[in-house]
């Protein structure tokens, strides 16, 4: 070993004057633990832990500072003052350590932290003297301080402390309970074990061996430790260890073999011909073709045996769940496969059904998971495990209502299967088998498994659901198909009874008069209607009195106004003479009692002695007269129809009929029909009609109107509107 040259403090004029490679380790220390103190604050929010954390990630990373200074500036009295400052803070590193342990470990302060603390104070004084640092040694590395007295009671101040940690710690993992917590302190063990062994390299450099200090490389502990706080409930040391030495021999069998047949042919490459050169290539790609297809699946499964039968199970999964049929298959299959994948002893799925909170597994068992825990497992989008809801403080309200689910249901794990941000079940897991936790493997496992049932689960509950509506609908189409039936057959009873009555409201008797022949011929569209037609005639009277009318609307309603018409008439014997004073007459005894229909109505009265016809008109279609010789004349009258608020206006129009002429009076349903193109019959046509049915009797003439009018309509062979015709021929 060659001896360093000792470089004194006031010595140092030029100190490398190129930047070294050396420099390297201490800036990724450095930036490092400055990223995962930034890390851990963010992520925790400020909470004690995190903060104790970021601490003492930048208090193991003081040490970094110097050693970048030593690669960067010449000047010696800056060098010494940069070193003696960094240490005045590093000196309390023992301290600020065991603090950390103690508040993370749940450990009530000591004397002992007291001490500490009183101790680094005392030697931060001397760190600022020459009985710490005194001058430099230079190495092919860099440099480093001097020590002095001062600096080597501090390194046997931290020893101690050092080893009291170790102690302390390792008596801690092994009498706790809780799998959460003793997988955290295997990582802050390892972690601080790690940063003391290498901080204690610098130890020999300081003395004037050369010995490069890894301290330098501190960002490896810093690493574990964070990854140990913040990812502690993913992997176990053992975990981490078997995957990197696993992809090193992975790495290495690929690696190695294609650096050393590069090696041996470098030489030659350049007297090769450029075709063999070629076919060279082309084999080397296969052989690594070959073993990245072939070789690599088998190692894989050789040194990771766990996670390749996972992936097994997993894919026969994936193939079994597309040929269930129901849901009750799908539940049996998950839980099944949860069970076979990671041999725990209890997987029971529970489902959510309907709306409601609460969810059944398959033996109709029923768990109630309130807002809170929806909420939860909503937002986190993971798995909850007792052990760790039992240590952390992220839970606040929920813990409690989540513990006793726990405790009730002895589950360890609640993995929630989720699709399209709606809960649809929750997975319940006990303990496994060998008491362990879950590893990453496992975890990435039961996710994948509950994605794939979530996505069966929300299709098949998708289908239970409609079918179960399918049925609701029907039972309800049945009932209320029974209701409809039950209704109908009252209303048609209500109708009949309507019609029953109405028919007996219109003329049971025509008058047997020598010289007039009456008839008419009347079709409700609904059973009964609202059109109306009455006659009065007494024997021995010389006056015929005809009357015809219409009450907007169909139906009972209708009919019901129209019976009140008919009582209405009951004094028309008064006013037969005079019709228009009949109709005012009328209209008064129905005001208020017409239920917001409107009447139109025509009135006429016939001498039979003298032919001489009065009649008057409210708002109907006018009157028709069909003389004997074939022309028809049409009275128009002045006339309002029956309205509440609207004031009675008619006035009696005269007229004279000879032998053979007849009255017609009709309802607008007759002018109003239409045929398969929806155009209406109109006065025109009806007139034409009449024209070529003028010499038919009365009767015969009413059913011919009628028939062809119906023939009119087309196919369908209906009206729209109630058909009412009265014709009177007068026979002198």
């Amino acid at each position: 070993m060659t001896a360093p040259e000792i470089i004194p403090a006031h010595g140092i004029n030029t100190i490398m004057p190129n930047v070294s490679l050396y420099i390297i380790p201490p800036i990724l220390s450095l930036v490092v633990g400055l990223f995962l103190a930034a890390l851990s604050l963010v992520k925790g929010k400020l909470k004690r832990e995190n903060v104790l954390l970021s601490v003492i990630c930048v208090w193991w990373t003081l040490l970094s500072w110097a050693f970048i200074c030593h690669h960067l500036i010449d000047d010696e009295q800056t060098l010494l003052a940069i070193e003696r400052g960094v240490h005045c803070l590093y000196v309390f590193i023992p301290a600020v350590t065991l603090l950390f342990f103690q508040i993370i470990m749940n450990r009530r302060w000591n004397v002992l932290v007291i001490v500490c603390f009183g101790i680094s104070a005392v030697l931060s004084v001397f760190t600022f003297t020459d009985y710490y640092f005194y001058g430099f040694y230079r190495y092919s590395w860099g440099l480093i301080a001097k020590n002095g007295a001062a600096f080597r009671a501090f390194s046997l101040y931290a020893t101690v402390v050092t080893v009291y940690i170790f102690i302390f710690v390792a008596n801690k993992i092994r009498g706790e309970k809780n799998p959460v917590n003793r997988v955290k302190y295997k990582y802050l063990f390892l972690a601080y074990c790690l940063s003391a062994l290498m901080t204690m390299t610098n130890i020999p450099a300081t003395n004037g061996i050369d010995v490069y200090p890894l301290s330098n490389f501190l960002f490896i502990p810093l690493a574990i430790l964070t990854y140990g706080i913040l990812r502690h409930q993913l992997m176990d040391i053992r975990s981490v260890l078997h995957i990197t030495t696993f992809w090193f021999i992975l790495s290495s069998l690929i690696v190695i073999p294609n650096i050393t047949v590069f090696l041996l042919l470098r030489p030659h490459l350049l007297a090769i011909h450029p075709v063999f050169l070629f076919l060279i290539f082309i084999v080397w790609f296969l052989v690594n073709y070959f073993y990245f297809n072939r070789i690599q699946p088998v190692i894989d499964q050789l040194f990771n045996r766990r996670s390749y039968n996972l992936g097994k199970v997993e894919a026969g999964f994936i193939e079994d769940i597309s040929v269930l049929k129901n849901l009750d298959e799908l539940v049996n299959e998950v839980e099944l496969t949860v069970k076979r994948g990671l041999h725990v002893e209890r997987a029971v799925l529970y489902i959510k059904r309907g709306f409601s909170k609460h969810y059944r597994d398959i033996e109709e068992n029923t768990i109630f998971l309130g807002d809170d825990i929806e909420a939860l497992l909503l937002d986190r989008h993971s798995y909850l495990e007792r052990s760790f809801v039992e240590t952390s403080g992220n839970y606040h309200a929920a813990r409690d209502t989540i513990l006793t689910l726990f405790e009730t249901l002895h589950g360890e794990y609640l993995i929630p299967l989720i699709n399209n941000g709606e809960l649809l079940g929750v997975l319940l897991l006990s303990e496994k088998t060998n008491l362990k936790r879950l590893n990453e493997r496992e975890i990435t496992f039961v996710h994948n498994i509950t994605a794939y049932a979530a996505i069966a689960l929300a299709n098949s509950t998708m289908y239970q659901n409609l079918s179960d509506l399918k049925d609701n609908l029907e039972r309800m189409v049945m009932e209320r198909t029974a209701i409809i039936e039950k209704q109908k057959s009252e209303l048609e009873k209500d109708i009949l009874l309507a019609q029953e009555i109405q028919l007996a409201l219109l003329p049971q008797n025509i008058p047997d008069i020598s010289a007039v022949e009456i008839a008419y011929k009347y079709v409700p569209i609904m059973g009964v209607g609202g059109d109306f037609i009455d006659i009065h005639y007494r024997r021995g009277m010389k006056e015929l009195g005809l009357f015809i009318c219409d009450v907007s609307g169909h139906g009972v309603g209708s009919a019901l106004v129209a019976s009140m018409v008919k009582m209405s008439l009951n004094s028309w014997g008064k006013f037969i003479q005079r019709p228009a004073e009949a109709l005012r007459e009328m209209k008064t005894l129905l005001k208020g009692k017409m239920g917001g229909n409107f009447i139109t109505a025509c009135i006429c009265c016939l001498d039979i002695e003298s032919g001489t016809l009065i009649s008057a008109n409210a708002g109907h279609p006018p009157m028709l007269l069909v003389r004997s010789g074939g022309d028809i004349d049409m009275v128009r009258s002045k006339g309002r129809v029956f309205l509440d608020f609207a004031e009675p206006d008619y006035e009696d129009a005269k007229n004279y009929l000879k032998r053979g002429d007849k009255i017609v009076l009709y309802t607008d349903g007759i002018t109003e029909a239409r045929n398969a193109a929806g155009a209406l019959l109109g006065e025109e046509q009806f007139v034409e009609i009449l024209k070529h049915h003028a010499g038919y009797p009365a009767r015969e003439m009413c059913q011919a109107v009628y028939d062809e009018i119906l023939n009119f309509t087309g196919p369908r062979r209906s009206f729209e509107d109630d058909f009412a015709l009265l014709v009177a021929e007068y026979k002198g």
